[in-house]
């Protein structure tokens, strides 16, 4: 698996992930480009992907990204010539790079994608025609939002991509789980200990961002008042990506607590990068993440439990290890298996995309069309 050559591909119509030309290869400098999230930042620190953002085709399937949050679509095409946070409505975001997504964007016909094993891209970033002469790469694609096109691959691609770090190994091309933030347990220590040039502090709380629902997060919530009143530091998520990671790494623990419940990527970034994560478990669908020793309900327990864990650094070590292990498991190890198992039934077993698939595709295509117009009526609705 060490020698396989892959390619992370995303338009330039896409509102989150990096923004840096093709020739960079630095991890650090990839992910600190980020307009928002971490994502699949494993792909440049552990397995020396090539990253493209490509120029928008008007092939109907690459313009799925229409469908999944229609409302925005508009704004999103601005995203070409414009950074996120000068788009109107996103002016509290603080995106890693300076350039908009078009300065660096290519043509898709101008790549050889059979140099690579593995190709993923971010919604569908490739026809349907560019994709089917290379017989011997394999093509997945993830919907940003995981709403759309899951449940099977479609448009000619080998897998679809469904988010989940479940623990289950793809034996075949189709659905197969890899989640949106791919990493291993030590992907983001490592990176951020290069790009900061240091050790992490290792102190204080890093609050979950879904713990309060304001955004941006300025102020300490009422339920989390206790910590500091136990003298816990609270570090709250910051906009800048490079700066949120810093208070992530520094921090000593990782709490969510209160609010809605999440899917679990933000517990798979802190552990990463070192804070011991604690949470209750049925907040969070990666239940298995919050191993038991750190599945907490209320707050004392959470007050007894660091407290115990201060006066207990081998203990303290010995639980981060085991979730730094779950982590590289479920969210690295297992999803990368996955996509080698898919590569090599593709490789012994060629695959035609039929006419019969492709009218298919396009009804579904035209049925998503027409969802998103209700979609769009219904908040034109409850918004007049």
């Amino acid at each position: 698996m060490k020698n396989l050559k892959i390619a992370l591909v995303k338009q330039d119509v896409y509102q989150d992930l990096y923004v840096c030309p093709s020739s960079e290869k630095d991890a650090g400098a990839i992910l600190m480009s980020s307009q928002m999230r971490v994502g699949p930042v494993g792909l440049f620190s552990d397995c020396h992907c090539d990253f493209y953002i490509v120029k928008e085709e008007m092939a109907p399937e690459t313009r799925i990204y229409r469908y999944v949050i229609p409302h925005k679509t508009k704004m999103l095409r601005l995203l070409k010539t414009q950074t996120l946070n000068s788009i109107p409505g996103h002016s509290g975001y603080c995106p890693g790079s300076e350039h908009p997504n078009g300065d660096f964007s290519v043509d898709c016909r101008e790549i050889n994608w059979g140099n690579y094993d593995i190709v993923i891209s971010i919604n569908v970033s490739l026809p349907t025609e560019v994709i089917r002469p290379y017989k011997s790469t394999l093509f997945a694609y993830m919907i940003g939002e995981a709403n759309m096109a899951v449940s099977k691959p479609r448009f000619g691609y080998d897998v679809s991509l469904n988010q989940m770090a479940r623990g289950i190994v793809g034996k075949h091309c189709g659905e197969v789980d890899f989640p949106y933030t791919f990493l291993n347990g030590y992907s983001l220590q490592n990176i951020m200990k290069s790009v900061l040039k240091r050790d992490s502090k290792k102190e204080g709380v890093f609050m979950e961002i879904n713990s309060t629902t304001e955004r941006p997060v300025r102020h300490v919530p009422e339920h989390f008042k206790p910590l500091e009143d136990a003298g816990y530091k609270i570090l709250l998520h910051h906009q800048s990506i490079k700066e949120n990671l810093t208070r992530l790494y520094d921090s000593k623990y990782f709490i969510k607590y209160g609010g809605r419940c999440i899917r679990g990527n933000s517990v798979a970034e802190a552990v990463s990068a070192g804070s011991l994560a604690i949470m209750n478990s049925d907040e969070v669908i990666h239940k298995e993440l919050i191993i038991e020793e750190c599945d907490v309900k209320s707050m004392d327990d959470i007050l007894r439990l660091l407290k115990e864990l201060d006066a207990d650094e081998q203990k303290y070590q010995t639980l981060l290890l085991k979730q730094k292990q779950l982590v590289s498991d479920l969210f690295f190890e297992k999803p990368l298996m996955s996509l080698v198992n898919c590569l090599n039934e593709k490789r012994e077993q060629e695959k035609v995309y039929t006419r019969a698939e492709r009218l298919d595709d396009l009804i579904y295509l035209s049925l998503m069309a027409l969802k998103a117009k209700l979609k769009l009526v219904k908040r034109w609705i409850t918004h007049r």
